[in-house]
C-alpha cells in the first residue's frame, strides 16, 4: 500500500538538485510547509488572547504575536513548526509554517497519518480550508535561489 503512495511522499516530491547528499551539500533552502496568511496568525492569537502590542502603539498589533501564534500552535499540535517567509510573490500565502527543510528533512519529516494529524489539527486551529496543503517553499533570506529554478 504504501507503494501506491510513495510519489506523494515529500521527500519523493523533492528534486534531487534540493537534496542535502555528500556530493551535494550545499543545495538552496526550501521547506515543506503549510502556507498561511498572517492574519490568519492574528486571529488565532486573538482567539486565545495572545495578542502582542507594540509598544507606546495600543492599536498596532506586534509581528511576534504571529511568533506567538506559532510557538502555541506547535505545543497545541505536538510539532515543531517553523515560523518562515517563502522566496514571493506567492499567490497563496504571505507566509510560511515550515514543518521541516530539506536540511532536517532526515530528522523531522512526518510520516503517515503523523503528517495527517498535524496537518488537519493545524486547519482546523487556524480555520483554514481543507484545501490547504503543504508543500515545498524557497526560503526567502536563501542565496542560493535563482531564476532558473
Amino acid at each position: 500500500m504504501l507503494e501506491r503512495y510513495a510519489s506523494r511522499c515529500p521527500k519523493n516530491q523533492l528534486p534531487d538538485r534540493y537534496r542535502v547528499t555528500a556530493a551535494n551539500s550545499d543545495p538552496p533552502l526550501v521547506h515543506f510547509a503549510i502556507p498561511v496568511h498572517i492574519f490568519d496568525l492574528y486571529k488565532y492569537v486573538d482567539k486565545h488572547d495572545l495578542i502582542e502590542y507594540i509598544p507606546n502603539f495600543p492599536d498596532v498589533l506586534s509581528p511576534v504575536s504571529a511568533l506567538v501564534a506559532t510557538e502555541r500552535l506547535s505545543q497545541e499540535v505536538q510539532c515543531e513548526l517553523e515560523f518562515g517567509w517563502p522566496f514571493g510573490p506567492t499567490a497563496d500565502c504571505g507566509v510560511i509554517l515550515s514543518l521541516y527543510d530539506n536540511y532536517t528533512m532526515e530528522e523531522k519529516m512526518l510520516i503517515g497519518e503523523v503528517q495527517k494529524d498535524v496537518i488537519q489539527m493545524v486547519q482546523e486551529e487556524l480555520g483554514l480550508d481543507k484545501s490547504v496543503r503543504p508543500k515545498w517553499y524557497f526560503d526567502v533570506h536563501d542565496p542560493g535561489y535563482s531564476d532558473d529554478e
